[in-house]
């Protein structure tokens, strides 16, 4: 190599040389090549590195053989470029100091070349260790692709690792996805508190991790949700299997919260083939829809995802997306279901009941898109809107004296019923309408006051404080207890259609009617019975005690209209079943 004149160098180290000595950093001047020499580097070395200054000037090729490993091809590629190009390098990498540790540094290098003697180019320049902010972007990746929980990957990063699964799958193969949701885990949260919950979460994130693959991911995917990834499966047989060896550890009995549980988990599974250009959102998609499946068949099972389930979900996107147009459009009408007293036949109420409008399929009944609104979370919004429209009649109702003394009612579904806004929202209906609270009632199923546990309670127990009354729907289809009920804030119970229809045809039937009524009569609580369609059914349930009626017999569902003329009359208007 051909040596620099004392004048070039003597320039580099006055212009380089003293800049370091205040500030944190490291000057240089170094040979290209794997060998070459150190010509000058400041006395700071020492402190950012630890080996001697004396070292860097006296032994050739020690930058290179500091090098990271996993950063030298890059490193050693970027500064032959640099000296061939002429143009200024800034690049970070990896040193390994005197104690062992890796330190990364930022270089910012700058070729120059000695036109006097034609000698080769030196690279001159100054780095600084920034150790410090690589752990911070470190933790903030951690932080931003990693569960702070469980330490499992999150959504992000699972999702990013399906896509390059799906990239660079062979032919050979299918590739699965696993979606898993703990079944009752909310439970666990509402009788032991959040703590027993996050240490359930943290167990199974690590009895998952141990029974996959080293090239499976497991991934928290939210909430009581997990996924797995795994590459490489041979098929359906083979997918079912590693979906029962998921199950298998969640089963064993886990202690949290000073309590001994067991769980279970709904498992959904979709597999995309091979030779399939499968997109990594839909195979996540797809494996939520069966685990959903899983769920509605009772949970503590595996469902393989199909096209009919595909269907279904292309189904519900787009009612999902024409009920959001119908609220924002006033699609949704209310119509009412009269209520009537056994003893007098005088109508003494309603029962609120929406449907759609639809601009191209007609009026559709609820059974056709509340279940969507359920799952999509639209139902507190259209629940909103139906509370509303009840509150506006029940105020117009009240203004008048022959209709001042109704009341009406509204159903509430489970996500309402646990909503945190439901309390405030419903008194501010209330409160903005100006009706009488008692003439409203709040309906739930029985099967959702019992599975909503606390929260439910509460939310019905501050509202029947503020002199709303809960009517209990469906009830002797559900498993409360006389102590669930009695614990309860209920003023009405409503004995379930099937059980109505039944009496004539089931002594068991009517024995249960009778037995609800009994009941209902010991708690002094108001008996409604639904699904009233002849004579001879009203005339058994007056005899039985029953309080209210309602069904075809009297009237059909009636648009606003038609209940105010019924309202008016307080008489009921029969109606032949058909």
């Amino acid at each position: 190599m051909r040596p620099y004149s004392e004048q070039v160098l003597r320039a580099l180290e006055n212009r380089y040389g003293p800049l370091p000595e205040g500030v944190p950093s490291v000057a240089y001047i170094f040979e290209p090549g794997v060998e070459g020499r150190c010509l000058y580097i400041s006395p700071s070395v020492e402190d950012v590195l630890g080996y001697p200054r004396r070292q860097w000037l006296e032994e050739r090729g020690l930058w290179d053989r500091l090098l990271h490993d996993d950063d030298e091809e890059r490193v050693v590629s970027n500064e032959a470029e640099c000296a061939r190009s002429g143009e200024k390098l800034v690049q970070e990498y990896r040193l390994r100091a005197a104690d062992g540790r890796d330190v990364w540094i930022r270089d910012e290098m700058t070729v120059v070349f000695d036109r006097q003697t034609g000698a080769d180019p030196l690279f001159y320049g100054v780095f600084l260790d920034v150790s410090d902010r690589k752990r911070m972007e470190v933790e903030l990746e951690r932080l931003a692709l990693y569960d702070p929980l469980t330490g499992l990957p999150n959504r992000a990063l699972f999702g990013d690792r399906l896509r390059h699964v799906l990239a660079r799958r062979g032919r050979d193969s299918a590739t699965a996805v696993y979606f898993l949701d703990l079944d009752r885990f909310k439970r666990i949260n509402d009788s032991l508190g959040h703590g027993a919950g996050d240490e359930v979460l943290r167990e199974v994130a690590e009895r998952l991790s141990a029974v996959v693959r080293p090239e499976d991911t497991v991934a928290r995917f939210g909430g009581d949700e997990f996924t797995v990834l795994c590459e490489s499966v041979g098929g359906v047989l083979e997918a079912v299997a590693i979906a029962d060896r998921l199950q298998r550890p969640l089963r064993q009995p886990l202690r949290a919260g000073g309590a001994d549980l067991r769980l279970s988990a709904s498992i959904g599974v979709a597999l995309v083939e091979a030779d399939d250009n499968g997109d990594g959102q839909h195979l996540i998609e797809d494996a939520d829809a069966a685990m959903y499946r899983a769920k509605e068949r009772g949970g503590a099972r595996t469902e393989l995802f199909d096209s009919a389930m595909r269907e279904n979900a292309v189904r519900a996107m787009r009612i999902e997306q024409e009920l959001q147009r119908a609220l924002e459009q006033g699609e949704l009408r209310l119509y009412y279901q009269p209520g009537v007293d056994l003893a007098t036949g005088q109508v003494v109420g309603a029962e609120a009941l929406v449907r759609w409008e639809h601009p191209r399929r007609g009026l559709i009944v609820p059974d056709r898109f509340l279940g969507v609104a359920e799952e999509t979370g639209l139902i507190v919004p259209l629940g909103m809107w139906v509370l509303d429209e009840t509150c506006r009649h029940l105020a117009e109702w009240q203004s008048r004296p022959d209709t001042a003394h109704l009341h009406l009612s509204v159903n509430l579904s489970a996500r309402e019923l646990t909503h945190p806004d439901l309390v405030s929202s419903v008194l501010g209906c209330v409160r903005e309408s100006g009706v009488d609270p008692h003439s409203l009632t709040i309906e739930v199923t029985e099967s959702t006051a019992m599975a909503d546990g606390d929260t439910g309670f509460r939310a019905l127990r501050d509202l029947s404080s503020e002199g709303i009354r809960v009517a209990i729907d469906d009830f002797g289809t559900g498993y409360s207890s006389l102590e669930q009920l009695r614990r309860m804030p209920v003023d009405i119970v409503k004995v379930d259609r099937s059980f109505v229809s039944g009496m004539a045809a089931d002594s068991t039937d009517r024995e249960i009617v009778a037995a609800v009524v009994g009941m209902g009569r010991a708690l002094k609580l108001c008996v409604v019975a639904e699904g009233i369609e002849t004579a001879e059914q009203a005339e058994a349930l007056r005899e039985l005690g029953c309080d209210i009626g309602q069904g075809y017999l009297y009237a059909r569902p009636l648009p606003a209209a038609e209940m105010d003329e019924l309202a008016q009359s307080g008489r009921y208007m029969t109606h032949s079943p058909t």
